[in-house]
């Protein structure tokens, strides 16, 4: 009897196992086990019992839903709908079916999804399919609060429209193909906000006299045209004047462990959150992209990323593409990659980045030295096309090599001076090109290596085929401009903005 009793609970326990392993693996109905479920149609599941969970590095989700009792896998049609007139079938989602109750699908950030599921029944019970398919919608978009009519002045919008006071990242929508104003500066503060057109029919805002954005929290900017043609402002994205007491250093943990943090100046506002740009065209860009407003502060994040940016910028007083030079201190992570940046003018007196002083750009000064990430700074410039930026004076200026990283990898540096200033700190130089017609340019690149002695750039005419001083044409497919390289080691070798190069598989920079 006692053998008996621990054959019967030894055969429970193998049973309760694997079904417990077949709910956890998502399988519907496994062999002996139809849960009760014959000879009925299928239901497929609602929208509210459906799950679409984005993965960590936004590269992935996982769509999951309950168990389905008496059902033989799922037909699964999942496709990115960004422009609804032409949806694109995803990982071969077509009518695949799916043996579970999820599935793991590629994902990109800022999209729209369209799923359509039909509950396929177990034959063998007797089941039958769901009569047709049902249709899910998800989305990777942060959630949106706002939504600017075209044909608004933007700043006495958003005045007339406050946000309402929350934590979270938000997003302000302009309308697929709208046409906007912006004549003011718009203060965001404290929110944590996302600014964007349409992937697809990207808004244009025009930019006249002081209209600018200024923020002390996350601030995105994605999918718009702005035509800066009429802007005086300082900059396009400015330190917020409104910045209270409390974000400074000294009132800020762990900058405020005086211990930790020997060598930290005091006074200055720290901005943690990042700075984003993505997507956008600028035209006719006067002065800066990024600008401290007179105030003391720093910043972790600074990124430009798929943009094209034409730049007017004829200043003589030294202000250029990051200009933290009145008050600011600097900035510790800065990303700009897979764009094309360009003067149409020369200008023998701006800098690409100009701090105040390089004593005061020092991270340990600026961000402490509560630890190695706080006590580093890094610059990436990747697959980018820089022209003309600028074509006199230091490419940078009052910098600080101290526990610095730079990475500069297939770009292309097309008349611009003295860019020997930034080689400094942990360098890797990867596939870089450069065309100067300053010998002075071409004797201090020869001299610049990384620390593994790889050469900075290479010298070559890129041979742009079309004319590096035109203004950008809202318009026209790549805004009428053509930074296409004809120079064959510069292509063969991808150099610069990805956007002129011929379709790639396996490319180098993958």
């Amino acid at each position: 009897m006692k053998k008996l009793t621990n054959n019967i609970c030894t055969t429970l326990g193998v049973l309760g196992v694997l079904l417990l392993g077949s709910c956890a693996d998502g399988y519907e109905s496994p062999d002996g086990f139809d849960l009760g479920v014959k000879n009925s149609k299928m239901e497929t599941p609602i929208q509210d019992s459906i799950s679409f969970k984005v993965s960590t590095d936004g590269k992935t989700a996982t769509v999951s839903w309950p168990t389905v009792a008496g059902a033989d896998g799922h037909e699964v049609t999942f496709m990115n709908v960004d422009d609804p007139n032409n949806p694109v079938i995803i990982d071969g989602y077509d009518k695949k079916i799916v043996d579970g109750s999820k599935f793991t699908i590629p994902v990109t950030e800022d999209s729209k999804y369209k799923m359509l599921m039909r509950t396929l029944g177990n034959k063998e019970l007797g089941n039958t399919d769901a009569d047709s398919a049902r249709t899910f919608n998800f989305s990777t978009l942060v959630p949106s609060v706002m939504t600017i009519p075209s044909g608004e002045e933007i700043s006495s919008y958003i005045a007339a429209h406050p946000l309402d006071s929350v934590t979270e990242e938000v997003a302000i929508d302009l309308e697929p193909n709208g046409v906007y104003s912006l004549n003011e500066g718009v203060d965001f503060a404290y929110h944590k906000l996302t600014f964007r057109g349409d992937k697809i029919h990207r808004p244009i805002v025009n930019i006249t006299g002081d209209g600018h954005f200024e923020t002390y929290a996350t601030l995105k900017v994605k999918y718009i045209n702005f035509d800066m043609s009429e802007s005086t402002a300082e900059g396009f994205i400015a330190m917020s004047k409104t910045a209270p007491d409390s974000i400074k250093v000294e009132n800020l943990w762990p900058y405020n462990i005086s211990d930790k943090n020997p060598k930290l100046s005091k006074g200055h506002y720290m901005v943690e959150d990042p700075i984003y740009i993505a997507n956008c065209w600028f035209k006719n860009l006067p002065h800066a992209m990024l600008y401290d407003n007179e105030l003391n502060c720093a910043f972790w994040y600074f990124t430009v990323s798929n943009c094209i940016v034409q730049m007017r910028n004829e200043t003589k007083s030294n202000v250029g593409f990051i200009n933290l030079y009145k008050a600011g201190k600097a900035i510790k992570n800065i990303v700009i990659e897979k764009s094309t940046i360009y003067n149409t003018v020369d200008n023998g007196s701006a800098c690409f980045i100009r701090y105040q002083h390089p004593s005061n750009a020092q991270p340990n000064k600026t961000f402490g030295s509560y630890s190695a990430e706080y006590q580093s700074q890094s610059w990436t410039f990747s697959q980018t096309t820089f022209s003309k930026t600028y074509t006199g004076w230091r490419f940078v200026n009052n910098t600080s090599g101290s526990d610095f990283t730079l990475n500069v990898d297939h770009c292309i540096f097309y008349d611009v001076a003295q860019l020997y200033r930034m080689d400094m700190g942990s360098k890797t130089y990867r596939f870089n090109f450069l065309w100067s017609p300053r010998e002075d340019d071409i004797k201090r690149n020869n001299n610049m290596s990384d620390s593994g002695k790889a050469p900075f750039a290479s010298v070559y005419d890129p041979q742009f085929k079309g004319d590096v001083t035109q203004e950008l044409d809202f318009s026209l497919p790549n805004g009428g401009v053509d930074f296409t390289p004809q120079e064959y080691e510069i292509v063969v070798n991808r150099g610069g903005d990805p956007r002129w190069l011929p379709a790639s598989s396996g490319s180098e920079e993958e």
